[in-house]
């Protein structure tokens, strides 16, 4: 028995297979679309990267790790769990952790259930640093979304690509 998802987008609902289909090449569409969605996401990236730069603030990972753990009111979290929450690609982690430790953004303590872990909180002077990035960051999400809330609506879109990150989970 075949299990289908249903995703509605666009005032339209597209069902497809749950089960991974072998040997399946995209549409000319669905290319495309993988196409503009990679370039988008890279030209805006750029426009916020350079324009954090300009104000001499860190990069957009810096900024992904921040609100990580600030998210996390209870005592901190884990590197490894914070693996899962992260918008941008951390391919150095660790080391990235260890410049904001050094800069007195995050803070590093012991983990009490197993000594070898750490456990990361940001600090005040994170919270702030972070704050001033969203400055400039959040109004540029805010330009860029609303040209596409106007004509769709954001929850669709969310959901529609979601359902690209939990097919693979």
């Amino acid at each position: 028995m075949k299990m289908h998802v249903s995703v509605h987008v666009f005032n339209s609902t597209f069902h497809r297979p749950s089960r991974k289909v072998e040997k399946m090449y995209p549409t000319s569409k669905e290319t495309s679309l993988w196409v503009i969605l990679n370039q988008v996401q890279r030209s805006i990236h750029r426009e916020m990267e350079l324009a954090l730069k300009a104000e001499g603030l860190p990069p957009l990972r810096w900024y992904d790790v921040l609100w990580a753990i600030e998210r996390v009111k209870d005592g901190g979290l884990r590197p490894v769990e914070m693996e899962k929450s992260l918008i941008f690609e951390q391919s150095n982690l660790s080391r990235l952790l260890q410049r904001m430790v050094a800069e007195g953004l995050v803070k590093e303590s012991v983990f009490q259930d197993d000594r070898r872990g750490k456990l990361l909180s940001i600090t005040a002077k994170g919270h702030q640093v972070r704050m001033r990035m969203w400055k400039i960051y959040g109004p540029l999400i805010h330009q860029h979304m609303c040209v596409l809330s106007i004509e769709y609506d954001p929850e669709d879109i969310a959901l529609a690509l979601s359902s690209l990150i939990t097919q693979h989970r």
